[in-house]
C-alpha cells in the first residue's frame, strides 16, 4: 500500500498532511482528533487524497521560484545575512543557500556565474553543479528570447 496524504492548495502552512488507513478509512494524524476526507471537506475546504509523493511534488511546485537575475549588492547582502549553507565554488562560479529554510527543506539559493548574479528557491539538497545547470539554462533561454 502506498503512503498517502491529504492535499489542499489553499491550506497555508504546508499544503498537506500525512494520511493513515484506520478502521477502513484514510484519516489525518492530527494530535487530538483525526479526520477523514469527508470531515476535512465538511466546511467547504478542498482537500484531496493523493499519494504522499504527489503531495510532496505539489508542495515543492507551489514553493519553488525559478532562477532570476539579481544585483551583486543583493548577492553580497544575502551572503552576509546568515552563515551560508553549502557555499561552493569554482574558478568562474559560486553558490550558496540560506541556512534558514523557507519551508520544509526548501530554501533560497544564490549563485554567481562570471560577472552575473542569480537567485532561486529550491531544495536545500541541490548540488552546486545542479544549481549552475539551472543558471546556465536561464542564461541560454534569455539569449533565445533576446
Amino acid at each position: 500500500m502506498k503512503a498517502m496524504a491529504f492535499w489542499s492548495k489553499p491550506c497555508g502552512f504546508n499544503g498537506w498532511r500525512k494520511a493513515h488507513f484506520v478502521e477502513g478509512a484514510w484519516r489525518t494524524t492530527a494530535c487530538a482528533t483525526s479526520k477523514t476526507l469527508d470531515e476535512l471537506n465538511a466546511h467547504g475546504d478542498r482537500w484531496e487524497l493523493v499519494t504522499e509523493e504527489e503531495a510532496q511534488a505539489r508542495f515543492a511546485q507551489e514553493n519553488y521560484q525559478p532562477v532570476s537575475e539579481i544585483s551583486e549588492a543583493r548577492f553580497m547582502d544575502m551572503l552576509e545575512v546568515l552563515p551560508p549553507l553549502d557555499w561552493c565554488g569554482t574558478a568562474d562560479s559560486q553558490s550558496f543557500k540560506l541556512s534558514e529554510m523557507y519551508s520544509g527543506n526548501i530554501t533560497d539559493i544564490f549563485a554567481q556565474y562570471g560577472t552575473r548574479y542569480f537567485q532561486m528557491r529550491n531544495h536545500a539538497t541541490l548540488a552546486h553543479g545542479e544549481i549552475m545547470e539551472k543558471v546556465k539554462a536561464f542564461i541560454n533561454a534569455e539569449g533565445i528570447a533576446a
